[in-house]
């Protein structure tokens, strides 16, 4: 057989065909992918002064430069017309970093609305619903600002878990606490985290309660205000953050810079392991905290809220290295329901100057909204760690910060619980002890104890050991029948505990024992207890 062979015309004509056929191949290829790949999105608007508060920007409105927006990463400012640009995914946030010196609009609920949420498609069905979908990109996300002094002295209250599980409980939250603080000054406060407890339908609840304080009200993401539900790690926050808006994001007010964080990553489940939860802060919080951190001068404090205590991060080490070279900056968090002050060191892996500082705080519900009712039918709620429940209040004035325990119910003075162990008989005082729970003290603290107004002041040795009343109070509600629901929890080990033995001449006869604790900050506490020597 012939070997094939084409004539010229025909060589010249199969070349043009086959080019052709090349050239439609990579174009459709070239169109397959482009279908693939999200298209590039970016989101539009200004940043205004809302002189008439409609919240809409009407024409004659000052235009506020140099605003810091963010898209969770990259962080841009507005320009000399107020507007911005900047780059959005689905299923993102587009949020401003609040300025000092101006106020954010607010929801009925005193919740600061900073955010615009782009989520095209909404959410997946969820037990607890989250955002419904919101299509695509509007031509312009404006934000409006009021204009507000900020003071370089002001203070913030701080709420650790409030926790409640059932309406009952945003009862106790309401009447325990909110109620001593109406008509607070406080220039605003922040619930760090485990809001509720699972049931996120009570967050409206919730917020309405807390909004009887008017003041604005932020908010920290817990481990128990996740979707547990959800199958995919994107979906785990949304009722949160249809709720609450990003569950990370900044502002300032006066001289401080505040950073809320989430450290609650969700875990979905596998055939090796349970859904969980676990404390990371993961890579694109850290790039949004790396961003962020850059535009704020070394001279300016910075105040890092989250929910997990900071040294239980996985990944805490890559935060360190962001925070540790800055002179001015502390945390806190809540979620161990006990009240705590930690200095971290290089056995954290903190390798700064100087020790970080930082605070575990007190909890709203306590051990859990748990114990006996008082006379107002609220639980004792006592903590772990023999602290009461209650809040804190820190103060600020310029780059100095003070944080003051407040137990609920009780007067400001309360500030610690003096209790005694062993046999209080004479012959017998050398295997007794007073023990001391100063509920905001610290390793930095002094504690000295006076025996009669006369006597002199004996210091007290710090212990890490577990509260003895918390012991003893446990105990007895145990025998209580039918058992007290919810039942209190075991006890911790305190961070505040000092102990001093008797003088073992301690005369026979009733005694006021005096406790000293001067805190780190040099201020002092006194409280105070009556014994009774056989």
């Amino acid at each position: 057989m012939k070997p094939f062979r084409r004539t010229p015309s025909e060589r010249i004509a199969f070349l043009l065909f086959s080019g052709l056929m090349i050239c439609t191949y990579s174009f459709a290829s070239v169109a397959a992918a482009a279908r693939q790949t999200p298209t590039p999105q970016v989101a539009r608007g200004t940043v205004y002064d809302d002189a008439n508060s409609n919240r809409h920007l009407d024409e004659g409105e000052r235009l506020l430069p140099g605003v810091a927006i963010s898209n969770g990463r990259a962080i841009v400012e507005t320009d000399d017309h107020g507007r911005y640009e900047i780059a959005v995914e689905d299923d993102s946030a587009v949020f401003l970093i609040k300025p000092r010196d101006w106020r954010t609009a607010l929801s009925d609920d005193q919740l600061p609305q900073f955010f615009y949420l782009h989520k095209p498609q909404g959410a997946p069905a969820l037990r607890y619903p989250g955002l419904k979908p919101t299509g695509s990109l509007p031509p312009a996300i404006n934000f409006p600002l009021y204009p507000q002094n900020e003071s370089e002295c002001f203070q913030i209250v701080l709420f650790g878990d409030t926790q409640a599980r059932n309406e009952r409980e945003i009862d106790y939250i309401g009447n325990d606490v909110i109620t001593e603080l109406i008509g607070t000054t406080a220039s605003f406060g922040v619930t760090l985290g485990d809001i509720v407890f699972d049931d996120l339908s009570l967050f409206p609840a919730h917020n309405q309660t807390v909004a009887q304080l008017k003041v604005p009200w932020y908010n920290v993401i817990g481990n128990h205000d996740l979707n547990y539900d959800a199958t995919q790690r994107r979906y785990a926050n949304e009722t949160f953050e249809s709720v609450f808006g990003p569950s990370y994001y900044s502002f300032d007010y006066g001289r401080v810079h505040f950073v809320a964080l989430d450290n609650c990553d969700w875990i979905v489940a596998t055939e090796k392991e349970p859904a969980h939860f676990a404390p990371l802060f993961g890579p694109e919080q850290l790039e949004f905290l790396k961003n962020d951190l850059a535009r704020i001068p070394e001279s300016q404090l910075v105040v890092l809220m989250m929910h997990i205590p900071i040294q239980q991060a996985t990944d805490r080490e890559q935060l360190f290295r962001l925070i540790e070279s800055r002179p001015l900056c502390i945390s806190i968090a809540g979620h161990t329901h006990t009240h705590e002050h930690h200095f971290l060191d290089s056995d954290e892996g903190w390798r700064g100057p100087k020790a970080h500082h930082h605070i575990v705080n007190v909890t709203v519900c306590g051990s859990w909204w748990s114990g006996q009712l008082d006379e107002r039918g609220i639980p004792h709620a006592v903590m772990t760690d023999g602290a009461p429940n209650g809040y804190s209040v820190l103060t600020f004035d310029g780059d100095d910060y003070q944080l003051d325990f407040k137990a609920a119910g009780h007067d400001a003075s309360y500030q610690m619980q003096i209790s005694t162990e062993g046999a209080l008989e004479t012959g017998k005082l050398a295997q007794a002890r007073v023990v001391a729970n100063v509920f905001n003290g610290s390793e930095r603290s002094e504690v000295h104890l006076q025996i009669d107004e006369q006597g002199e002041w004996i210091e007290m040795k710090h212990s890490l050991e577990i509260d003895p009343l918390y012991n003893q109070l446990l105990e007895r509600e145990k025998k209580i029948t039918p058992e007290i629901q919810p039942a209190m929890s075991k006890p911790s080990i305190s961070m505040h505990l000092w102990t001093a033995a008797f003088p073992a001449d301690l005369a026979a006869g009733t005694h006021l024992i005096t406790v000293r604790a001067v805190d780190m900050d040099g201020r002092t506490f006194l409280g105070r207890h009556v014994i009774k020597v056989r």
